[in-house]
């Protein structure tokens, strides 16, 4: 992959009173320690992969090889066997207490999940698909995987069709809640593949299930024939919006400034499964915005104080946002308001790096933290490493910088970004004690760019720059 976006992706999480009670910047440090435990914790039982990761085997670590294409039209034969599944052998069955996402366990144990319970067979391969759950905005497919084979296997794909329109493959997941990520001869694997979907979409009743599987085999992993992968299709009945009488919509139209720049509150839904806030940046604003620094929903009645840390970012583009936070009942309080402690932004008129290969010298970036520096690993001749180092950088809420795949030369002629000789120097180091960051990213221009006109430049797709404002908007008032 020649770009690469670095998310931090987090479960929304719920505090006790006692936690409610305490200064905001404590509760931010403590909550994140704790989580960052419990991942680790976590990662001897769980294995999740978002759908897109290109990956390889080796003989200490598995990972899987899923392309961003749709699936659908990969491979041909796809006859397979479907046959009910009794209900004790169903969604009952499935390990409630080993999900990570707890709005999705709070609406399976609260009777909410639909129960499909069908199994399809071929290859040596089995599919029991348990059930599903979709509040228009997100969907959740539980499903076990056995493997009849006398060899291990792995999941190779997941997708969902709705009425024809594919669910975004972009930020889909699914989770392993049976162990590592390939499945021994004779054992099974319980999975969630989740997703989010476009609401404007007009998804329709009529679902399908795309799944794929193959040994674990050099020639299976390096293939997408049939003779190494199978593949199967599964037929359900699946509401787009399960929870339409039971959802909650508001649409305050509040604007929350943060350092001048103008963010709208355009929505707000609370379904069973999850709240969503609905954020639009104004197209007025100076800077481009990437991120909130820590958003809280925060609710109140009296002294009663409730709030939501942590959420998912969905859907988001230079415009717009969408805060995915754990399942709530915060507008049944008095009040309701977001409060950020910053926004992540850097000026639009920034958005760019000016290198000249001759010179070996930056000449313009988005702050005078990136700097250019030496491989002492093969490169090629029109390869250039870059560096930025940031304290006091958020660093628990940072990702990685991210460039476009053409660039300029100084006549303005464009050229394509070739693949990098050597990815040994990219990626995001971070230290949350700390509170640092180390970007390192190559940027291969190709041999022939140093005879081209000097200096080139790059336009900047993501960068990280915090910026803390605390600041805070009132959403409902009862």
């Amino acid at each position: 992959m020649l770009d690469k976006e670095y998310q931090l992706m987090k479960d929304s999480t719920v505090l006790n009173e006692k936690a409610n009670s305490l200064p905001e910047s404590e509760l931010s440090t403590a909550v994140r320690e704790g989580m960052q435990q419990g991942r680790k914790r976590e990662q001897r039982r769980k294995y999740s992969v978002s759908i897109g990761i290109l990956a390889a085997m080796s003989a200490v670590v598995l990972l899987l090889v899923i392309g961003n294409r749709s699936p659908f039209t990969e491979i041909q034969d796809r006859n397979v066997q479907t046959s009910s599944i009794s209900s004790m052998n169903g969604l009952e069955s499935f390990p409630i207490d080993l999900l990570r996402d707890s709005s999705l366990r709070e609406t399976l144990e609260g009777g909410l999940v639909k129960p499909i319970n069908l199994i399809a067979e071929k290859n040596g391969y089995a599919v029991e698909l348990l059930g599903a759950v979709t509040d228009g905005r997100k969907a959740h497919v539980l499903f076990n995987v056995i493997n009849h084979k006398d060899v291990d296997i792995i999941l190779r794909g997941f997708s969902l069709e709705f009425g024809g329109y594919v669910a975004p493959s972009f930020g889909a997941r699914f989770d392993n809640l049976s162990g590592s990520g390939q499945i021994s001869a004779g054992q099974s694997s319980y999975y969630v593949y989740s997703t989010d979907l476009l609401p404007n979409d007009p998804y329709t009743n009529e679902a399908k299930i795309h799944i794929s599987l193959s040994d674990t085999s050099t020639q299976a992993l390096n293939s997408n024939s049939k003779k190494y992968v199978t593949s199967m299709d599964i037929s359900l009945q699946l509401e787009p919006n399960m929870f339409k009488d039971k959802e909650r919509v508001y649409s305050p139209n509040r604007t929350l400034t943060v350092d001048g720049q103008k963010i709208n509150v355009r929505q707000l839904l609370f379904t069973p499964l999850n709240t969503y806030v609905d954020l639009e940046y104004n197209q007025a604003n100076d800077k481009q915005i990437y991120k909130l620094l820590n958003p809280v929903l925060i609710g109140k009645r009296g002294e009663h104080v409730e709030k939501l840390y942590y959420p998912q970012s969905t859907l988001r583009d230079d415009s717009k946002v969408t805060l995915v936070y754990k399942s709530s009942r915060l507008d049944q309080l008095g009040t309701l308001s977001l409060k950020t402690f910053g926004i992540a932004a850097v000026n639009k008129d920034k958005l760019k790096i000016v290198v000249d290969l001759n010179k070996k010298q930056i000449i313009e970036a988005p702050d005078n933290h990136l700097q250019m520096f030496d491989s002492d690993q093969p490169s090629g001749a029109g390869e250039v490493y870059f560096l930025r180092k940031l304290e006091n950088a958020q660093a628990a809420e940072s990702f990685g910088m991210w460039l476009e795949d053409s660039f300029t030369d100084a006549t303005g002629v464009k050229h394509s970004r070739l693949s990098p000789e050597n990815i040994g120097h990219s990626g995001l180091l971070m230290s949350v004690k700390d509170d640092t960051i180390e970007d390192q990213t190559s940027y291969n221009f190709g041999e022939k760019a140093v005879k081209y006109p000097q200096p080139l430049t790059i336009k900047v797709k993501q960068y990280w720059i915090p910026i803390k404002d605390t600041q805070a908007v009132e959403l409902l008032n009862k």
